[in-house]
């Protein structure tokens, strides 16, 4: 689960330094993290009274960031402990090893305890806290190493990144960890600065930023998970855009410096401000880390903001503001200024200079969090002579509440699910009515692939990756893709891949099989690099693929490859003999996001037998969400680094779910807002879900009469649910809906269901993206994060099925919440099974 920072969990605590009218409480912790997060800040739980409380919450939760330049120890941070209860608390404070390793680099900068000191409380020695009593902890950041510019391309900075934890025990109360992270820059300026990709980690966001490197390119094209929007509109129209600036590494200056705006998109008659800037040397504090050298609130991570000529510890209110249209970032003092540096670059004049990136942030596990973006800039506007470096760590902000003008970019919202019709490719037909902007053929026929995987070539307004000549789709009979490929590969470095042909679907919660059948013959296939196959992953440098390759002694072989920031590695082969005898050739793989592994397997001809191959990827860490995520990618790969063309022919491609099929004891089959039971064609019998849902006011609809429910055989199932709750007009806070279902301790498996009976349904409201989103919690874990059946299901009226398995239940009940991001959540079934 990623914490969502406008709307945090019902267990946060609200942050003590925040300003209580702003309607924002702090960043707060996750309750499916993997660290034990969730032990933190529970304000809530009667199990524990101990509250914690970071310096940077509203930044990032559970966490202390602490930066300096050549190992200067620079003053401590404050971490407050309140016990909240009636009874006096014994404490332990322990420094010990980062509890992120899966995210490491480099693991020995994961056993950095020595770096950091504990100045005012015993460490490892219990003491005191009364009931009712708050006290605050000196945490200081003293680096043990020197940091130097490495010598090696694994990271820019060579003993920069310095992670650690501090563990909190409490008598009779769960274990609580901070995470200590501490950046020490190599120098001041130049080439001795961090890159953006430190600078990320150190605030425990696994965001690809496309490369180790100091220097990313001023390129225009998309490097690592980078969205390229010139303009951004608020997510949330009932709250104001936060810019909070998280690290500068610019020119030192005596005055103020580094000026933020934000300017309304021309045309729009919108409004436009100045939002803050930085000091320099004279109005700095003359506190370490803010001295000549530096230049002010310089070269260093979380500056203080010039609000009202006062240099000040950022806070909601100064990094608050609210455009009324779309707006850009643009680094200058002066409204509209072309001197500035715009996110839209045709504004920047006079070389209309790339001078932002800007990236969904990522949690530890990968997964993003909503509407939260890294915005990194690189100010300048002529490519001559200005000293510009396209490195983008001068002015690096936090900017929450926002998404693309264009809500095709925002990579938050969700896909269809493994099993749905529009997910089966069979190519005997084209695919305008479902997808209508899909990839065409070299007849201008749609073949329902959306896009390609992009390679070094791309930019932002042409696609070097997608060549339609060499793509023919036959749809007569059962019909055929043909994929005719020359050169380009995405091994390693190379990044040439053409007509790499990718779908997107929701793979958060599910597991799928994503498979396509080849068709022989196979003796085209005549050396290595020809291959052919499925291929799963977010880009280029990050995919795991199985496919048909030449072997030895005319056989066909089998590849199963994993390729992790542009490193390859063979997973599994297998060798089938007689290649040119071979017909058909059906290639799998099979995903499980809840336990973060990807399989693969083959079948031959008409043998439906499914032959595993050896080996397993395990994804870790920031991974899993990269991959298992709610626009997952997948599709069809052909590569060829030879004069010969090589056109391989493929019959279907297909994500279809993984589903256990095996025999399974049902526990409840339960009909959402219905008051009887209903016996579907099959003889399964659904109750109604009387005395299981709270609260009690949540009303039962349905909808308008009895309309045909697409992609389903029980439509009365799907046309009750449950979404309002009483008169709705209930604040969004308080739209929870909550299901609590008796079941034996132990494992189970869950399938909802859903369909939108109202947004987009004829008479009633109208319909489109964004318009009912709600988490799905399931045993106090998010499965789905801003969920919205529409773009889930492909319209209103239409039937989606989710399962969910392998869920752990402890105390006798199965406990699922629907909480509202958007209107109200709503569901229409539930089923329970006792897991096989």
């Amino acid at each position: 689960m990623a914490t969502d920072l406008l709307n945090p969990s019902t267990e946060s605590t609200t942050d003590l330094n925040t300003s209580q009218n702003t309607g924002y409480t702090s960043l707060q912790a996750s309750t499916a993290d993997p660290y034990g997060f969730n032990s933190l800040n529970q304000s809530t739980v009667s199990s524990s009274s101990l509250q914690v409380l970071t310096p940077d919450a509203n930044i990032v939760s559970n966490r202390m960031v602490f930066g300096t330049v050549g190992g200067e120890v620079r003053s401590p941070k404050t971490l407050t402990l309140s016990n909240t209860g009636s009874n006096p608390l014994t404490i332990t404070l322990n420094l010990g090893d980062s509890q992120e390793k899966s995210n490491a680099v480099r693991l020995p900068d994961h056993q950095r305890a020595g770096d950091f000191q504990i100045l005012d409380a015993p460490t490892g020695q219990p003491f005191t806290l009364g009931a009712n009593e708050t006290r605050n902890i000196q945490v200081q950041f003293a680096p043990q190493r020197m940091a130097r510019l490495s010598t090696t391309p694994i990271t820019h900075t060579f003993n920069g990144e310095n992670y650690a934890s501090l563990t909190i025990n409490t008598s009779g109360q769960p274990v609580k960890t901070v995470n200590l992270a501490g950046l020490n820059a190599a120098n001041y300026e130049g080439n001795r600065e961090p890159s953006l990709a430190e600078i990320t980690r150190i605030f425990g966001w696994t965001t690809n930023v496309g490369s180790e490197n100091l220097i990313l390119g001023g390129q225009k094209s998309l490097v690592g998970d980078e969205v390229f929007s010139p303009y951004w509109v608020r997510a949330d129209n009932t709250k104001p855009v936060q810019l909070w600036p998280i690290a500068i590494y610019s020119g030192p200056t005596d005055g103020p410096h580094d000026p933020i705006r934000f300017e309304a998109k021309p045309g729009s008659g919108g409004r436009s401000g100045l939002i803050y800037q930085h000091a320099g040397r004279l109005q700095a504090d003359n506190v370490l880390g803010s001295n000549d050298l530096s230049g002010g609130e310089n070269q260093k991570l979380l500056p203080s903001v010039l609000a009202g000529g006062v240099n000040t510890t950022p806070s909601i209110n100064n990094v608050s503001f609210t455009p009324n249209s779309p707006f850009a970032l643009n680094r200058s003092l002066n409204a509209g200024s072309t001197q500035g540096a715009w996110t839209d670059y045709t504004q920047n004049l006079p070389d209309q200079t790339h001078n932002w990136r800007i990236y969904p942030v990522r949690d530890a596990q990968g997964t993003l969090i909503p509407h939260t973006w890294l915005a990194a800039s690189d100010p300048g506007n002529s490519l001559t002579g200005t000293g510009k470096n396209f490195d983008y760590n001068d002015d690096v902000y936090l900017m929450v509440n926002a998404k693309p003008e264009n809500p095709a970019l925002d990579p938050s919202v969700g896909r269809r699910f493994p099993g749905s019709p529009d997910l089966q490719f069979y190519f005997g037909k084209t695919y305008e009515n479902v997808f209508p902007n899909g990839l065409k053929d070299k007849n201008g026929k749609n073949i329902g692939f959306t896009s390609t995987q992009l390679n070094r070539n791309d930019t932002f307004t042409s696609i070097a990756s997608y060549n339609p000549n060499l793509i023919n789709l036959d749809t007569n009979g059962s019909g055929t893709l043909k994929i005719t490929t020359t050169s380009g590969s995405n091994g390693g470095k190379d990044n040439t891949l053409m007509n790499g042909l990718r779908t997107v679907f929701d793979g958060r919660a599910s597991k799928s099989v994503i498979s396509s059948r080849l068709l022989g013959p196979f003796n085209n296939i005549q050396a290595g690099f020809q291959q052919a196959g499925i291929m799963l992953g977010p880009d280029q440098d990050n995919y795991i693929k199985v496919v048909a390759i030449a072997s030895n002694n005319n056989q066909l072989g089998i590849q199963f490859y994993q390729e992790n920031n542009g490193v390859g590695q063979t997973i599994g082969t297998a060798a089938i003999p007689n290649r040119g005898s071979v017909q058909s050739l059906e290639l799998k793989l099979f995903t499980d996001p809840r336990n973060g592994t990807v399989r693969a397997g083959y079948s031959v001809g008409n043998n439906n037998n499914v032959v595993l191959l050896p080996g397993v990827v395990s994804l870790k860490g920031g991974q899993i969400g990269s991959y298992f995520a709610a626009q997952s990618k997948a599709g069809l790969i052909t590569t060829n680094k030879g004069s010969v063309p090589f056109t391989a022919t493929f019959d279907n491609f297909l994500i279809s779910s993984n589903e256990t099929t095996a025999s399974r004891q049902v526990l409840h089959r339960i009909n959402v807002g219905s008051s009887s039971t209903y016996t579907s064609p099959s003889g399964f019998v659904w109750n109604p879900d009387t005395n299981l849902f709270s609260p009690s006011n949540a009303v039962p609809e349905s909808t308008l009469g009895t309309p045909n429910i697409k992609n389903t055989q029980i439509d009365p199932v799907y046309r009750s649910y449950r979404a309002k709750i009483g008169n709705g007009s209930i604040p969004l806070s308080s739209r929870v809906l909550s299901f609590a279902l008796p079941v034996q301790p132990g494992k189970v498996d869950l399938r909802l269901h859903f369909s939108e009976n109202y947004w987009g349904a004829p008479n009633r409201g109208p319909g489109g993206v964004g318009k009912r989103v709600f988490d799905v919690i399931v045993e106090n874990q998010t499965v789905l994060h801003n969920f919205d059946i529409t773009p889930a299901s492909g319209g209103a009226l239409t039937a989606v099925k989710i399962p969910i398995e392998g869920i752990q239940v402890n105390d006798g009940q199965l406990n699922i919440q629907l909480k509202a991001k958007s209107d109200f959540g709503a569901i229409s079934a539930i089923e329970v099974f006792r897991s096989a």
